[in-house]
Order: structure tokens, then sequence, then C-alpha cells
């Protein structure tokens, strides 16, 4: 009887052992398809993208939102609220020294220094994933921006004394789903 309940105990330790260990070697083995299917196709991602010296790699890259062109950074700099409001249109809100306009899929938050446009926020209507349109939302002003000056965080993207500007950044959510929360462009340093 002790043998039988032996034998027992033994089979079913070994093949439970079997078991696990079966699982466990199909799962590493879909593991390794899919990593090796995952690195092959961000492989042809990032030498299909158009920004493939960036330091986003794979699905990442590619742009999910085509953006225009509204105007380019001149037509905001040193600009007082009537050329502003030529570029833009009339303004839905105003307070002190911002104003909020709104323009295709944008808003725009204009903030004034001695009666000149100096900081510029642009905040998507539409969702744009970060940080695939992370350097695209910046077309809509004309910027054509590669690498940012900090490296990629989920925070965001930060260039600093480039495209005639003194700061940009792109600020996302912070979240694992990754879209853009807004820009802030500041044209010139505000402590001058």
């Amino acid at each position: 009887m002790k043998k039988k309940i032996i034998s027992l105990l033994l089979i079913a330790a070994v093949s439970s052992t079997a078991l696990i260990s079966c699982g466990k070697t199909k799962d590493s083995a879909n593991l390794n398809n899919e990593n090796t299917t995952e690195q092959s196709s961000t492989t042809s991602t990032t030498e299909q993208s158009p920004q493939s010296n960036s330091k986003i790699v794979g699905e990442n890259n590619k742009p999910t939102v085509e953006v225009k062109q509204i105007a380019s950074l001149t037509d905001f700099k040193d600009k007082d609220k009537s050329e502003i409001e030529k570029l833009l249109g009339k303004a839905i809100s105003e307070e002190n020294d911002k104003a909020t306009y709104k323009k295709d899929d944008y808003s725009f938050e204009i903030k004034y220094k001695d009666s000149k446009c100096n900081e510029i926020k642009i905040i998507p209507k539409s969702e744009m994933k970060f940080p695939a349109d992370g350097t695209n939302i910046l077309k809509l002003v004309g910027i054509n921006a590669d690498d940012s000056d900090s490296t990629i965080s989920p925070a965001g993207l930060e260039w600093n004394n480039k495209f005639d500007t003194f700061k940009i950044n792109v600020v996302s959510n912070n979240e694992p789903n990754g879209k853009i929360s807004y820009v802030t462009i500041i044209l010139s340093d505000p402590s001058k």
C-alpha cells in the first residue's frame, strides 16, 4: 500500500514538473519568436522612416497625424495683437497679456511681453501620439526639427536656443499611452 502511494506521488510530481516545464518552454519559444518578429519590424520601420537618424525607434518614430503649416515663427515673433489676429483670427478669450485663438484643430495661447508676441502655446484638439508626433507638431509653425536637446523622456522633448527661439518644449501627458498635451515655444528670453 505504501509503495502504491509513493509511486502515485512520484508520478504526480514528475507529471506536474513535465507539464510546467513544457508550458515554460512553449512560452519562451513564443517570446523568442515575438522578439525576433518585433526586432525585424522595428528595423524595417526605422529604415523606412523619414527621421531614421532620430533617437526614437520603431513605431514611435512614425508620425500619426498629418500636420499642415499654419504660419512660420517669423509670423509670430515680435508681432502685436492685431497682426496675430490677421494670422489666427479673432481671439476667443483675452486675459491681461494672454489671448487664446482657435485655428484648425489647435488652440493657440499667445502671451505678450511689451505688447509683442513672446510665447506660443499650442494645444492639439485631436489625439497626437508622443513621441511619434513630437517633432511633427512643430511643422505647424514651420519648424522641421530633428532630435531634441534632451534625451527622450516620458515627460517631453526640449530644444534650447534653436530655430531662432529661446526654448521649445513638447510636453506629453506623461502616461504609458503617450499623447501630446501641448507645445510651448518661447521666442525670446523672458528675463530680458
